[in-house]
């Protein structure tokens, strides 16, 4: 009996032990849950979170504004240099536009570490982990240092054959070898310049880059002047300007990143190459590396078809990609916005609000472009005319800048959606398209209608344009599919 109440007076106090036990638990099950909810429920940095706040249409404007004056700003710089070089001569257009037209072997290099950067930037700005923004700032300047170096080596010792291949003139073959050299010399400042800008813009700041193109082309002005009307170089004085400037604005870009830009800073981490996110970076970059360099193959073909056509439709062609950036240029802009915003969306969980800002980003760009192409249909003549006082080359442009101006639209369509799919992190489609369309459209088109066909330059610019069309249906048709939205990045 008394064993009997000792066990019934345990009891209550055994019961007791148990319920807090079950409370303990309960609780650390709580925390556990709660920690795990804040985790998988992104905190955005400050920047990422204000764009967030915005209508897409607003946010977009807010990136893109400061975008178009720095991509507009940049473009009278160089148009500047070949205003110059123009009152010298078919000769000395036509060379400086050859040895420039192989910045566009440097082109897949800047343009896929920056895409990679990109989407790694603005992921991790969307989860707000700023740190791990910078870490792969850090090894994709390293990288993209790295290659600019080589790249530009290969430009000292073979300029001449390279600029061969073009099929220009011995005359101009020969002006054009130190340009390219000197170019070649630089070339690891461009590339570091363009990787530290897109970082910034990844992060949600169009406004320092805009600053920093001001100050660039602010040098490019009487940089050009001084070389090339007080000393009087001739057209190598278009490649001293521009080492001279991407030197000194490759310095500004490291400076501004050291200090920081919307909590993304290149200080307090390691600058040495790790296999992991170098890795991480290349998955994203190959495809678009490998797209980049299609284009830039496809650009030095089609101009090698230009200067088979002549010196005067060769300096043509380079100005009438001169004009031509009046109107993609702007829509380079909106392709930056959307590829950060659509970026910071997916990372903080939010598909359906990427996918409305990137369709705003293309009604811009294509309003824009539709403004531009009307103006390069109805006044050819003058906006060519700006760029040389040669009578023959403006008249072998007339008709290939009335193509361009019908094609802008397409275009504008092409550089938004394709800046949304790679923010996403969707390379591959965009490799896919551009491959296809280069090499079964763009250059047998371009090839039959200028040479079998006998429509000269403006054939050239009608197999362009054709491109244009097609890939802009391609890439609307991928973009409104929702596949983009499951690439992991």
């Amino acid at each position: 009996m008394a064993t009997s109440l000792r066990d019934e007076r345990r009891a209550p106090r055994t019961d007791r032990r148990g319920h807090r036990r079950q409370r303990r638990r309960a609780r650390r099950a709580l925390s556990s849950t709660a920690e795990a909810a804040e985790e998988a429920a992104p905190v955005p940095s400050r920047r990422a979170a204000q764009l967030a706040a915005l209508h897409p249409q607003r946010a977009t404007l807010e990136l893109a504004w400061p975008g178009i004056i720095e991509n507009v700003i940049s473009f009278s710089g160089q148009a500047a240099i070949f205003v110059f070089v123009g009152h010298l001569g078919a000769v000395a257009t036509s060379a400086v536009g050859a040895a420039f037209q192989f910045s566009f072997l440097l082109f897949p290099i800047w343009r896929s570490l920056a895409i990679g950067t990109i989407a790694h930037v603005s992921r991790r700005m969307g989860e707000g982990r700023p740190q791990l923004a910078g870490d792969v700032t850090r090894q994709s300047i390293v990288v993209g240092a790295i290659a600019g170096l080589v790249v530009g080596a290969m430009f000292i010792l073979f300029a001449a054959p390279l600029l061969r291949l073009l099929g220009a003139s011995e005359e101009v073959v020969a002006t054009g070898v130190p340009i390219l050299a000197l170019i070649g010399a630089g070339s690891a400042f461009q590339t570091v310049w363009f990787i530290g800008v897109s970082a910034v813009r990844a992060a949600g700041d169009s406004r320092t880059p805009m600053w920093i193109a001001v100050l660039s082309a602010g040098l490019t002005v009487p940089l050009a002047y001084l070389f090339m009307e007080v000393l009087r170089v001739g057209p190598i004085g278009a490649a001293y300007t521009m080492v001279l400037d991407s030197a000194v604005i490759c310095a500004l870009v490291l400076a501004v990143l050291w200090r920081g830009r919307a909590d993304l800073r290149l200080a307090g981490g390691s600058w040495r190459l790790d296999r992991v996110t170098v890795g991480s970076i290349f998955a994203i970059s190959l495809p678009s590396a490998a797209e980049s360099a299609m284009f830039s193959f496809g650009i030095l073909a089609l101009s090698g078809f230009a200067f088979r056509l002549g010196t005067a439709q060769g300096a043509a062609h380079q100005i009438v990609n001169q004009v031509e950036s009046l109107s993609f240029l702007p829509c380079i802009a909106f392709s930056g916005a959307a590829s950060a915003l659509v970026g910071q969306a997916l990372g903080m969980g939010d598909p359906q609000r990427a996918t409305r800002s990137g369709w705003a980003a293309v009604r811009m760009a294509v309003l824009w472009a539709t403004a531009a192409g009307i103006v390069f249909m109805a006044v050819p003549q003058v906006l060519l005319g700006v760029f040389t006082n040669d009578e023959h080359v403006v008249q072998a442009g007339v008709g290939a800048l009335a193509i361009v101006g019908i094609a802008q639209p397409a275009q504008a369509l092409i550089f938004t959606l394709g800046g949304a799919l790679r923010g996403a992190g969707d390379t591959r489609f965009p490799l896919i398209a551009t491959i296809v369309n280069w090499f079964v459209v763009r250059l047998p088109l371009a090839y039959v209608l200028a040479f079998p066909l006998g429509l000269g330059l403006a054939g050239v610019w009608a197999g362009i344009a054709a491109d244009y069309f097609v890939r802009a249906g391609l890439l609307a048709w991928r973009f409104n599919s929702g596949a983009w939205q499951r690439v992991r990045v």
